[in-house]
């Protein structure tokens, strides 16, 4: 356990370095990032969240820190242009959307290790239940499905997949995915729940 701590402190840091690198926020700016940042953090899920609507939702650390999953509504969309402004509300906006994105790429190697089956490698089949994680989705949004469709390559290797989620049918490529160790032993007619932490609708490829 301990590791796995270290690596998500290290992964924390690592994106914080890149996400300020050359940039000089004030104390305020600065201030204000580092609290989006322990919220982004503080919202990844701990729990797999059922195909079932009627099973609870995501457990994260905020529901330890807040009493809940201390959902607010999404602050917009937010350009580099915003962070080159010194003093802002909207420049702290941006850096942690940059955060986010450099984050989950560090994150999501950690979480493909840590859950992949025994045995199983990135391997996708039908009816796993997996957990999108894709820093082109929107900040603070985790989306959990299952796998109804797999695409292999010339290889036969399954290189991309279709989730059934709350939102609809999204593909994904697998790499964007963290295949959840439970059983497969789900019944028909499944729905997926979405832990997103900024409200809003889904984000599907075009």
């Amino acid at each position: 356990m301990g590791g796995a701590w270290e690596r998500m402190v290290r992964s924390v840091k690592t994106a914080l370095i890149a996400t300020l690198h050359k940039r000089h926020p004030t104390e305020e700016v600065l201030t204000t990032l580092l609290v989006e940042v322990e919220y982004t953090v503080n919202s990844r899920p701990l729990t797999h969240v059922s195909v079932s609507p009627d099973d609870p939702e995501a457990l994260t650390p905020n529901h330890f820190l807040l009493g809940g999953p201390g959902r607010v509504p999404q602050p917009g969309t937010f350009t580099e242009q915003d962070a080159l402004l010194r003093s802002s509300w909207r420049a702290a906006q941006r850096l942690a959307d940059i955060f986010w994105l450099r984050w989950v790429k560090q994150y999501l190697p950690e979480l493909q290790h840590r859950r992949e089956p025994h045995g199983r490698g990135q391997a996708a089949r039908v009816d796993d239940l997996v957990q999108i994680v894709d820093p082109n989705l929107p900040r603070n949004v985790w989306i959990r499905g299952r796998v109804i469709a797999t695409y292999p390559g010339p290889d036969n290797v399954v290189r991309s997949v279709d989730v059934l989620t709350k939102g609809g049918v999204l593909r994904r490529p697998v790499r964007k995915l963290v295949i959840l160790p439970l059983s497969t032993n789900v019944e028909p007619a499944p729905e997926a729940d979405a832990t997103r932490s900024h409200g809003g609708s889904d984000v599907r490829d075009k």
